[in-house]
């Protein structure tokens, strides 16, 4: 990276923009919606047992880029018009490192939501465990960064266990497909029978 290209990163970084690259190029995705690619959604928790959902929801994002990504003011929200506006309240604990990976959750206390590392509790935001439900990441501009829409049908849904991407389809045009999502393996964090891999690598798919 030249010595241009880091100011200009820090400077977009300090909007709460990513840097735009090769890979922030709109992608098409199978619902013909134009997503960004800047961020992917990888993995979530939506009906764990060892808590309730009200503690033990989360959602995994990543980084793919080369350089850091600022999600404050970025909003997690559904097609029913449940929404979340993320806020780093003047901190930089929403910035994310080239490669990182993120998870937002419910509840951040590992005593009660059942020893998740969690990086940004969010609120108004919910996971449907019976039914159709969505993750849409937006930019403050409202441009569409990732969406993911599952079910109870075609993507995995066994109670306990999260639902994470093959790592190799981590892009916002293949988590798009069902096929490509499969249930985790891995415990994360002992006395927690629920499978997850919150914040690490995701388990090899079948």
């Amino acid at each position: 990276m030249t010595l241009a290209h880091a100011f200009q990163s820090l400077f977009l970084v300090g909007l709460g923009l990513c840097s735009a690259g090769a890979h922030a190029n709109a992608v098409q995705s199978s619902s013909s919606t134009a997503q960004r690619g800047q961020i992917v959604i990888t993995e979530f928790m939506k009906d764990p047992t060892f808590v309730t959902d009200a503690h033990g929801e989360w959602i995994e994002i990543w980084n793919p880029l080369p350089w850091s990504c600022n999600l404050d003011g970025w909003t997690l929200s559904d097609d029913a018009g449940n929404v979340h506006t993320l806020s780093s309240g003047g901190t930089t604990s929403l910035v994310l490192g080239p490669n990182q990976r993120f998870v937002l959750g419910v509840d951040g206390n590992p005593a009660t939501n059942g020893g998740i590392p969690v990086n940004y509790v969010y609120s108004g935001f919910t996971l449907n465990n019976t039914g159709a439900d969505q993750i849409i990441l937006r930019k403050p501009s409202g441009v569409l960064i990732d969406r993911v829409a599952f079910d109870n049908t075609n993507f995995p849904h066994t109670p306990g266990r999260s639902i994470q991407v093959n790592e190799s389809f981590r892009s916002v045009y293949y988590n798009d497909v069902a096929a490509n999502w499969c249930h985790s393996q891995s415990l994360p964090s002992a006395g927690n029978p629920d499978s997850g891999t919150p914040g690490q690598l995701n388990d090899a798919c079948p």
